[in-house]
């Protein structure tokens, strides 16, 4: 069943930092305990049966949980999300980066250059075709990942807390395939 769901002042998924997040996060918990009045609990059963809020909330929890991890060791997103799809296998190009990282290539451009200008990225012409530049991480870079990981793989066992294994193979086999719908 497909319901109108209006949006909500103040459920923008994208905070501009952790302390925005910490706030937006406060109201909701507010909203659900009935802090703030009986209107807005009533609302929340409306959401709680729409997919896409339920995700878009699970992925900002995560998200500002993330970027204050993260903030605490120097980093932010846009670095981290390069980091990260380098270290799964670098020697790609911008192209592929710009999809994997899923980010806007002016964003990711200039950090490149930047990351690269701090010693954690290498940029080089491909060989066979010098018009493809190929991203490799530097060794600066993959320590700077791996300190890191620990970070995001604490984050990742608390989401699955409690969770047998065949729960945890579930989950992954559902996202994956929510995700697949998404792009057939």
């Amino acid at each position: 069943m497909k319901r109108d769901v209006p949006r909500v002042a103040g459920t923008d998924d994208r905070p501009s930092d952790g302390k925005q997040g910490e706030k937006i996060m406060a109201r909701k918990q507010r909203a659900r305990t009935g802090a703030e009045g009986p209107s807005k609990s009533s609302d929340q059963s409306l959401f709680d049966d729409f997919l896409p809020h339920l995700i878009a909330r699970l992925a900002y929890q995560l998200n500002v949980d993330l970027i204050e991890k993260l903030r605490q060791k120097g980093i932010n997103v846009t670095r981290w999300r390069i980091l990260a799809v380098l270290a799964m296998g670098d020697g790609i190009t911008i192209n592929e980066l710009i999809d994997r990282a899923m980010m806007q290539q002016s964003a990711l451009s200039r950090a490149l250059m930047n990351m690269e200008e701090e010693g954690y990225i290498r940029r080089i012409p491909r060989h066979a075709d010098a018009r493809y530049v190929e991203v490799f991480l530097a060794e600066e870079g993959r320590t700077l990942f791996n300190s890191l990981n620990i970070v995001v793989g604490r984050r990742q066992n608390r989401l699955l807390k409690g969770f047998s294994p065949q729960e945890i193979d579930a989950a992954f086999a559902l996202v994956r395939r929510l995700s697949r719908n998404m792009t057939s």
